[in-house]
C-alpha cells in the first residue's frame, strides 16, 4: 500500500502517513464532505448520455455476476487539480459509503473507478482484500489501456475498457489459483429437490 498523496509505502494499519501526514481526517479537511455515492455508476456531473450510462451499468452488472465477491463503482467528477487523483480516490473510497461496515480491512473487495473529464484523468482504487491480487502495476496497465479513449473524449469507452480489462485481470488471477492450487474455482450447481 502507498500513501495516496506522497506515494510513501504504508501498512494497512497506518492511520497517518509518516512522510506527509495525510490521514482520512486531513483528507476530509482538504477536500470537504464527500458526496453520497450509490452502488454502481455515479455520473455526478452528467457526463454520459443514456446509451453510455446503460452500457456501463450493464458492464458493471456483468462484472458483479462473474465476481460476486467484488463491488465495483464508477464515478465521474471534476476534482481539484492541486491534489493527486489518488488523494481524491482515497477520500471518496473511504467517505462515499461504498463499503458495508462488515467489509473493512482485508474483507474489503471494493473497486472504485473515477474519471475527471476536465483534466483527462482516470484512476482506480481497490480495497485491502484485493490489493494482493490486483497490484498497482497491473492496475496502472489497465488504466493505460483506457488512455486513448480518454484522450479522444470517448468517456463511455474509457470506462468500459477499464471494466473489461479488470474482468480479464481478475479472470487471470482466478486461473492462476486453479493452476497453483489444483482446484476448480468454477461454481458447480446441481438441481436438488427438497
Amino acid at each position: 500500500m502507498q500513501c495516496p498523496y506522497c506515494q510513501a509505502v504504508l501498512s494497512e494499519t497506518t492511520e497517518e502517513c509518516p512522510s506527509c501526514q495525510l490521514s482520512l481526517t486531513s483528507a476530509k479537511a482538504l477536500l470537504g464532505p464527500a458526496p453520497r455515492l450509490y452502488k454502481g455508476l455515479n455520473d455526478t456531473i452528467g457526463l454520459l448520455d443514456n446509451s453510455g450510462t446503460k452500457k456501463i451499468q450493464t458492464a458493471l452488472a456483468n462484472l458483479t455476476r462473474k465476481f460476486p465477491q467484488v463491488d465495483m463503482h464508477a464515478v465521474t467528477r471534476k476534482f481539484d487539480p492541486q491534489f493527486p487523483l489518488s488523494t481524491h480516490l482515497f477520500w471518496l473510497f473511504n467517505q462515499g459509503d461504498l463499503s458495508a461496515d462488515d467489509r473493512k480491512g482485508g474483507k474489503n473487495r471494493t473497486i472504485l473507478l473515477s474519471l475527471d473529464p476536465e483534466q483527462g484523468r482516470i484512476g482506480l482504487m481497490v480495497g485491502y482484500g484485493l490489493e494482493p491480487f490486483l497490484p498497482r502495476k497491473a492496475l496502472d496497465h489497465v488504466l493505460e489501456k483506457a488512455q486513448p479513449s480518454l484522450d479522444a473524449s470517448n468517456f463511455t469507452k474509457a470506462i468500459l475498457v477499464v471494466i473489461e480489462s479488470l474482468d480479464d485481470l481478475m479472470s487471470g488471477v482466478c486461473e492462476g489459483f486453479e493452476e497453483t492450487l489444483g482446484v476448480s474455482i468454477q461454481q458447480q450447481s446441481s438441481n436438488k429437490k427438497y
